[in-house]
């Protein structure tokens, strides 16, 4: 079984550093990686276990609406290793 993977994808860097800055504050996460796919969308990767990763995303999904800027979120409760070596660039 693996550890919960948690994805949330924002317009705007300050938007995500926003979300992301609050979501590393409230749970016991790990930040991973985080993509640019164009200047303005940006999607960070969190892990951990998976009731702080569903807080997280949680979290950080309710600061991006706030600020209008979330395009998508998404939560893997139990990834497989190979998900995260994958995900992870370079």
């Amino acid at each position: 079984m693996g550890i919960a993977v948690g994805m949330i994808e924002t317009i705007g860097i300050a938007n995500s550093i926003e979300a992301t800055d609050l979501m590393l504050k409230t749970s016991d996460v790990v930040l991973f990686q985080q993509n640019k796919t164009d200047p303005a969308l940006v999607t960070t990767f969190i892990k951990g276990d998976v009731s702080a990763v569903l807080e997280a995303v949680e979290v950080g999904r309710k600061v991006a609406e706030r600020t209008g800027s979330l395009v998508a979120y998404s939560v893997i409760p139990s990834s497989d290793s190979q998900t995260i070596k994958h995900l992870i660039k370079g």
